[in-house]
């Protein structure tokens, strides 16, 4: 099954400073290069379950169990923010599990609902999106409670500042939250790789596997 490029219905306008993309008409804060780049990675992965931290609009969180459907795989998704929108029932209603909930400290060193930990660790491979308030944070706690083939990942990334302002800002997105020098260390720590990373450097994604 290859990727359906003609369901993006919205691109980023970053030059006019709009964030937003769409694939089949839900809207995310995402440039349209993450569709493709999510869709091979469930295809590649085929996680057991996902957990997102930052739902906000929900496009691409309903976009993964969309994709996740037409792949055939029966992954969980679950996914927290602290602020509600109307239209977090209809998303609960696809069989999201969405739960409105801060699970970190103020600042998120500690994860405060210890069955988030339980989640991520049971059987099977779990997908970590980073892409709450705190991605530095969220992404350096998380990654001391992956499992050996789980695969972590934060939003608004660039290698440095460098690369952020020669090769994406006004080209590919104008955020730039989390660098490589925030997770260098965690990512030695718990023997972290990068995984599809040439796909996420068009997201802005950082993508890492632990090995």
């Amino acid at each position: 099954m290859s990727f359906n490029k003609e369901k993006i219905t919205r691109k980023s306008n970053l030059e006019n400073n709009d964030s937003l993309s769409a694939y089949d008409g839900h809207t995310c804060q995402q440039n349209h290069h993450c569709f493709e780049a999510f869709f091979n990675l469930l295809n590649e992965v085929r996680p057991a379950r996902i957990l997102e931290i930052g739902t906000s609009l929900g496009g691409l969180t309903v976009y993964l169990k969309e994709m996740c459907n037409e792949l055939g795989l029966s992954t969980e998704i679950r996914t927290y923010d602290v602020v509600e929108y109307p239209w977090y029932n209809d998303i609960k209603d696809m069989g999201i599990d969405l739960r409105l909930e801060n699970i970190f400290n103020n600042d998120c060193t500690e994860v405060l609902d210890s069955e988030v930990i339980d989640y991520i660790q049971q059987d099977g491979i779990t997908l970590v999106l980073c892409d709450g308030g705190n991605k530095i944070g969220e992404y350096n706690l998380f990654s001391d409670y992956i499992k050996v083939s789980d695969i972590i990942m934060a939003h608004d990334y660039a290698y440095d500042s460098e690369v952020f302002q020669e090769k994406v800002f006004n080209k590919l997105w104008n955020w730039h939250e989390i660098s490589e020098d925030h997770i260098s260390e965690c990512a030695t720590r718990n023997n972290l790789i990068p995984y599809m990373q040439e796909f996420f450097d068009k997201a802005v994604w950082v993508c890492k596997v632990k090995q």
